[in-house]
């Protein structure tokens, strides 16, 4: 084997070198190319950000295209719009700006008014009018506020219209503001706001309007409170279009904010200021789009030069900014249109990006035409045009990591040294598990001529007994009927001795080849503990051994009753054996849960602690000055485990060196 070994390592040695020189001189070669491979990673980088700028604009368009068809199915039903779902904020949440409108150019959403001219409106009842001039006369001519109260309120019982009620709402709440009785006032706006939201003057004026700054001038810190209701019913019913909306409803929201500032409440300024923001939006709506809207309206579409997308108009903002369009459709009988913000698109295309197919990752953002506030010291930057709709700017792609060129080069280089480090590793590795290998192999071998040697004493004593107590017997030494029975006894239990002996040695080869099975049926557990215990009684007796049983009756497990019996007898041995100087054996069977455990426990040699994981080694033996002379296989508990395993149980050992050990099979039942 020593000889065997030192040729070995000679030739590990010569292929070791050989690997190492042949390796080494590959990778400097290698890492004096890769200067090379930086130019050439570069060239990469740009072609990819190419690539990637021209994907970006397939795809922004691809995606404007779809949120068109998109927000066109949502809304139109055949040839007809569904204004109840243009009207819904919740769907489609990117979209600011939604416009239908009629070919008049009469607004449908929101709900937009033109009071700049002069409309035709109900002829009132001449008892109103007479009513009403007497008591306008009281109020402003005759300065009697009490009649002009009285006629205000018969005027009312005679209206026949909205109109001409909340004309006189409107007055009584005047009146009630020049009689300083500020409270009544209030309950007149809101109930005008309230329930004439909708209802204009000769001008197409809502009066809630009217209503709505009349309240803001009235100066009174304690109607705050009163106040606050009405102008925020106001600003609910003026942004979900039941109160429209006109050219003075920018400067009206401007109020209202100045005025909800000296609120007590933050929720309420909270809320009011919420509100305005999404009235105001519209009105910004209104005055980027509405004019060329109006204009597409009275042009013929052949004729027309707008810029269009599918049946879509383009139309940029009168406000110049670059960061929006709004896409309307011309129908014959309700047209409609929304807006399309960039960063939105832009986000969404982004979000889709998909760069498996890259070899780095890179950055997309937007930038000026005039790149005013975009500087950069990349060298490795690609930006282009990407929406002929969008022209003001441009999309710029870049390295997310600026230094991973250099870092890629050093890896490349990294790569190399580490595979050298990799070859002379995996040697050296490959050479530690070869002498492992044969210093395991040579240990086993050791163990295998104990075993032959254990094996060989082991069975030579029994068997010498056999032979000597069996010779006395052919020879007529032996006198009285009580010495013969007594020596056919020794010779029955040393046979039975030899048996277990050879059964260990069959059951460990078995096991070695795969082929230990055993029958499990239902059996008497605490019969077998007893018949063995009567077996072993004869080594007990002559060991001197004080043995105390603790056997429940009737105790039923599934197992293969020969197995439980050779374990247990392999078991008592070993106690046997190990037990020098006090001689006790305790052996218990009980049920405990749904679990059996039968104990085997001695106060013998013990088994020292960082020897208790091998004990079931094969031909594994304790070298310590106790056993020394103690003889064995090194296969009795290395057989016991596996014969109790083979049945579904457990064998736990529990040991102090010095005190003794505590063998326990476990059977689930």
């Amino acid at each position: 084997m020593s000889s065997f070994f030192a040729k070995g390592s000679k030739l590990i040695l010569i292929f070791f070198l050989t690997i190492f020189v042949s390796g080494s001189i590959l990778t400097y070669l290698s890492i004096q190319n890769i200067s090379n491979y930086k130019e050439l990673t570069e060239k990469k980088v740009i072609e990819e950000e190419l690539a990637l700028a021209e994907r970006f604009s397939k795809d922004f368009q691809n995606e404007l295209t779809a949120m068109i068809q998109i927000f066109t199915n949502y809304v139109q039903d055949d040839s007809l719009v569904n204004l109840d779902r243009l009207k819904n904020t919740v769907t489609m949440q990117e979209i600011k700006y939604r416009f239908a409108l009629d070919k008049n150019g009469v607004y449908h959403w929101p709900h937009f008014v033109n009071n700049k001219f002069k409309i035709n409106t109900k002829t009132s009842s001449n008892s109103y009018i007479l009513n009403l001039k007497k008591a306008e006369n009281n109020e402003f001519i005759l300065r009697d506020f009490k009649n002009a109260k009285k006629n205000y309120l018969k005027t009312l019982i005679i209206a026949k219209n909205k109109s001409d009620s909340v004309y006189v709402f409107n007055a009584l709440a005047r009146l009630y503001v020049k009689l300083d009785q500020p409270k009544k006032a209030v309950y007149y706006y809101t109930k005008i706001i309230n329930d004439f939201g909708n209802t204009t003057n000769n001008f197409r004026f809502p009066y809630a309007y009217f209503a709505a700054s009349k309240l803001l001038t009235i100066q009174n810190v304690d109607l705050n409170t009163e106040i606050k209701k009405p102008l925020i019913s106001f600003l609910i019913k003026l942004s979900d279009g039941s109160i429209p909306l006109n050219d003075s409803s920018a400067e009206l929201l401007s109020q209202i904010a100045v005025w909800a500032q000296q609120l007590t409440a933050k929720k309420d300024v909270e809320l009011i200021e919420n509100l305005i923001a999404r009235t105001n939006v519209f009105i910004d709506g209104f005055n980027n789009y509405n004019k060329p809207v109006f204009d597409i309206l009275q042009t013929n579409d052949s004729t027309s030069t707008t810029e269009r997308i599918d049946d879509f108009y383009v139309i940029k903002p009168l406000s110049e900014k670059y960061d929006e369009l709004f896409l309307f459709k011309k129908n014959k009988i309700i047209s409609f249109g929304f807006s399309v913000s960039l960063m939105v698109i832009f986000d969404l295309v982004v979000q889709n990006q998909v760069s498996d197919n890259m070899n780095f990752q890179y950055q997309i953002k937007l930038i000026p035409n005039d790149r005013i506030g975009y500087t950069t010291s990349s060298y490795l930057e690609t930006s282009s045009n990407f929406s002929p709709y969008f022209t003001n700017h441009k999309v710029q792609i870049n390295l997310l990591n600026e230094e991973i060129v250099e870092e890629y080069v050093f890896r490349k280089k990294l790569f190399y040294g580490l595979g050298l480090m990799l070859l002379l590793g995996t040697m050296i590795l490959g050479l530690v598990v070869l002498i492992q290998d044969v210093q395991r192999k040579k240990h086993m071998a050791k163990l295998r001529d104990d075993f032959v040697s254990n094996v060989t004493h082991e069975l030579k004593t029994p068997l010498t007994s056999i032979n000597m107590f069996a010779d006395s017997i052919l020879l007529g030494r032996v006198k009285t009927d009580k010495d013969l029975k007594k020596y056919a006894n020794i010779i029955v239990k040393e046979s039975e001795k030899l048996k277990r002996m050879i059964t260990n040695i069959l059951d460990f080869s078995k096991t070695e080849n795969d082929k230990l099975a055993y029958n499990l049926k239902e059996c008497n557990l605490s019969e077998i503990v007893i018949a063995t215990l009567e077996e072993m009684k004869y080594w007990l007796e002559i060991n001197s051994f004080k043995t105390t049983v603790e056997v429940e009756k009737n105790v039923i497990v599934m197992a293969d009753a020969e197995g439980i019996q050779q374990a247990l007898y392999n078991l008592i041995s070993n106690a046997i054996k190990f037990s020098i100087s006090k001689k006790e054996l305790h052996i218990r069977l009980f049920k405990k849960d749904f679990n059996t455990f039968l104990e085997i426990e001695d106060s013998g040699i013990g088994i020292p602690k960082e020897n208790i994981g091998h004990i079931f080694d094969k031909f594994y033996r304790v070298n310590s000055k106790e056993n020394e002379t103690i003889s064995g296989t090194g296969l009795g508990l290395t057989v016991t485990r596996d014969i109790i395993e083979a049945q579904n149980g457990q064998l736990k050992v529990n040991s102090t060196f010095g005190k003794g050990s505590k063998f326990t099979i476990i059977i689930t039942t």
